[in-house]
This record gives C-alpha cells, structure tokens and sequence, in this order.
C-alpha cells in the first residue's frame, strides 16, 4: 500500500513540476513590470518624477530617486492637504519618494498606484 502512495505522491510532483514551468513559459512578456531597486513599481517613480519635473522645470531624466518607502497616510490629501481643502480622514496606503533635483531634495507624496501624487512645499 505505502509504495502505491509513494508512487502516486512521486508523479503527482512531476505532473506539478511540470504544470508550474508550463505556466512560467507561457508567462513570458505578460509579467507585472520589474519593481525598481528600491521595491517602487516604475510607473509609481516616474509619475513622482514627473510631477516634480512639472513644478520645478528639470527634466525627468535628470531627477535622482534618493529613497522611497511604503507609508499609511491619514488622510485622501496624503498629509499635504491645505487650509482650504477638505481631506476624506481615511487611511490611504502609498509611497513617500524622496528626490532630487538640481541639487534639491524634493519629498513626495502619492497613493499605492500613483493617481494623487502630491510634492511637499
């Protein structure tokens, strides 16, 4: 009986084995973008570069990504609301990205995918 089950489980491996390396050939070309060193998605680092390429006129290609870290903001506004602006009181997963630009650090703010993205003055 045990070598019956020893031989099941064996093939039941290989059938796995071989099932996973189908699937990661199949895979190629439609895999999520590669993080950046840093564990940032690139899109989330160049809407960040982006952003303060548009406020200070340096290029995106010119602009140095120093740190970044995943962070829970309080608020909708990322912590950068201002007087006059109402900010949902929510928790808001995002990234704090630290920049630099002509010799500048920037801090900026974003949500997990980038959609606010705001640069703190």
């Amino acid at each position: 009986m045990s070598e019956v089950t020893s031989r099941g489980s064996g093939l039941a491996v290989i059938l796995l084995s071989a099932v996973a390396l189908v699937g990661v050939a199949c895979g190629r070309g439609t895999a999520a973008p590669a993080a950046t060193p840093l564990g940032l998605q690139p899109d989330v680092a160049e809407a960040a570069k982006e952003a303060l390429s548009e406020e200070t006129g340096a290029g995106a290609e010119e602009i140095e990504i120093i740190r970044a870290n995943q962070v829970e903001w309080t608020d909708t506004c990322l912590e950068l609301g201002g007087e006059d602006e109402f900010c949902g009181q929510a928790l808001t997963p995002g990234w704090l990205i630290n920049l630099r630009a002509g010799g500048e650090e920037y801090e900026v703010h974003t949500d997990l995918s980038a959609d606010t993205v705001r640069i703190k003055r």
